[in-house]
């Protein structure tokens, strides 16, 4: 990844932090912010098949933003029901691409990072960057070969390690994800 993608990727990590906090309650129920968490809590603006776009107001101190979007979808775990995958894909201020921040299960190898494939295209590897009590997170840039792919795309597939180093495939849909991308794009 670019130096100047990783930086956006960061600038992005405090939206998806507080908005990946809000998913996640709202998956057990009911959400249980308060207050000052209400007020920067993530509002779902439109569904487009298996993607959701939400959007909250910019900090105040936020130079000439205005609502921080970005579409989300979460994979779980058929018979529990846990999540095992969230991504979250939107886009920096004064980002020319897409971050995608991907929340990983905890228990896995770190060494052999992520593996990301689109159908039947060639694999991209890419690092994790950090790992806290909730989860591992790993972002890529999405460069306009890999959005491209996206667009026409049907599935990506994430392959992460197990304790073993054996490969473990999560599953993402891309079902709608031209029109959620096209919500959550920059106005030009």
């Amino acid at each position: 990844m670019k130096q100047a993608g990783f930086a956006a990727a960061l600038g992005l990590i405090t939206l998806f932090a507080t908005t990946s906090v809000f998913a996640q309650q709202e998956t057990q129920g009911e959400p249980t912010l308060g207050a000052e968490d209400q007020a920067q809590a993530a509002e779902i603006t439109a569904e487009h098949e298996d993607w959701i776009v939400r959007c909250q107001p910019a900090p105040e101190d936020a130079f000439g933003a205005g609502d921080l979007c970005e579409m989300y979808q979460q994979v779980s775990e058929q018979e529990s029901q846990q999540t095992v995958l969230e991504a979250v894909i939107g886009y920096p201020q004064d980002a020319d691409n897409p971050i995608a921040l991907f929340n990983l299960p905890l228990g896995m190898r770190l060494p052999p990072g992520v593996q990301l494939q689109v159908d039947d295209n060639e694999a991209i590897r890419f690092p994790i960057q950090l790992c806290l009590q909730t989860g591992c997170r790993a972002n890529i840039e999405l460069e306009d070969d890999l959005l491209g792919q996206m667009r026409a795309g049907t599935e990506v597939t994430l392959t992460i390690a197990d304790p073993q180093g054996r490969g473990v495939e999560l599953p993402l849909s891309l079902m709608g994800f031209s029109d959620a991308l096209a919500d959550v794009a920059p106005e030009s």
